[in-house]
């Protein structure tokens, strides 16, 4: 009788494992899913105004943080405003550089609120005659569960989690 509970607590203690493995790899899959959809929201935007992205007039390089958007040439810090390149009868088309700000604002923001841990680096060539191309760096912070006593005793990096990296080239 004591044979068979050890057996069946053995059993359990393995099914509570491999449980919170299924839920670590699920939060870990969610995360990267996340990542890869707001990058493509955001050379989404990019592609959307041509006349800033891809008309040489962009900034070579902007970071954000948080729902903090960091531009040497302070063209996407300010503020931007709601607004589409589609004019109505009653307003004038959006300027480029505002809706762009728009853009990278609000990306940021919807960034924060789902990844609040993430930062991101655009870097852009703008140079004449060449077109435009930009790289898109996403950094975040995963952890997940450990699936053997070997990758616990890992280093930390490696066993709990730790900084993994998205890379995207946008040509606008």
């Amino acid at each position: 009788m004591l044979v068979a509970i050890l057996l069946v607590s053995i059993g359990i203690f393995g099914f509570a494992k491999m449980q919170a493995l299924a839920l670590s790899s699920t939060q870990v899959a969610s995360s990267r899913s996340i990542v890869a959809m707001q990058a493509a929201s955001l050379a989404a935007a990019m592609h959307g105004n041509r006349k800033f992205w891809g008309g040489g007039t962009a900034p070579t390089s902007f970071t954000t943080k948080g729902a903090v958007v960091t531009d040497t040439s302070n063209v996407l810090t300010a503020t931007g405003v709601a607004c589409s390149q589609a004019a109505t009868p009653s307003t004038a088309p959006c300027a480029p550089d505002k809706l762009a700000a728009y853009d990278v604002q609000q990306w940021a923001a919807h960034m924060a609120g789902l990844l609040p841990d993430y930062s991101s680096t655009v870097t852009c060539s703008n140079t004449a005659g060449i077109p435009v191309s930009c790289v898109l760096n996403i950094v975040w912070t995963e952890k997940y569960v450990s699936i053997s006593r070997s990758t616990a005793s890992a280093p930390t990096s490696f066993a709990t989690g730790g900084d993994r990296f998205y890379t995207l080239y946008i040509e606008p």
